[in-house]
C-alpha cells in the first residue's frame, strides 16, 4: 500500500496551481479579433491619459493581433473585441 507524504501531495497542489495560471493566463485571439490589455496593477497614470504608454497601471497602448499570446492573469485581464475594417473610401468614427 502507497502512503503519500507532505512532499508528494506539495509538488503535485504546486503543479496543478502552476497548470491552471498557464491556461488562465493563455489567451487565443481569433483572425477577426483583437486583445484589449488592462494592466491591474502598477503607478498611476499621469493627468488626464486614458492610455498607459510606459507601463503603468490601466488600459495599455500595444494591443494583442490574432495569435495564441500569453499574459500573466493576476497582472494583466485581456478582452477580446470584433476588428474594426473601414472599407477605402469611407471614413472610421
Amino acid at each position: 500500500m502507497f502512503t503519500a507524504g507532505p512532499w508528494v501531495i506539495l509538488i503535485v497542489v504546486v503543479a496543478v496551481l502552476f497548470i491552471t495560471a498557464f491556461f488562465r493566463s493563455t489567451y487565443s485571439i481569433g483572425p477577426t479579433q483583437i486583445g484589449v490589455v488592462r494592466k491591474r496593477f502598477g503607478a498611476k497614470l499621469p493627468g488626464n491619459n486614458p492610455v498607459a504608454f510606459k507601463g503603468e497601471a490601466g488600459y495599455q497602448a500595444e494591443l494583442l493581433m490574432p495569435g495564441l499570446r500569453f499574459k500573466f492573469f493576476l497582472i494583466y485581464a485581456v478582452t477580446k473585441h470584433m476588428w474594426v475594417q473601414v472599407p477605402a473610401g469611407q471614413i472610421g468614427v
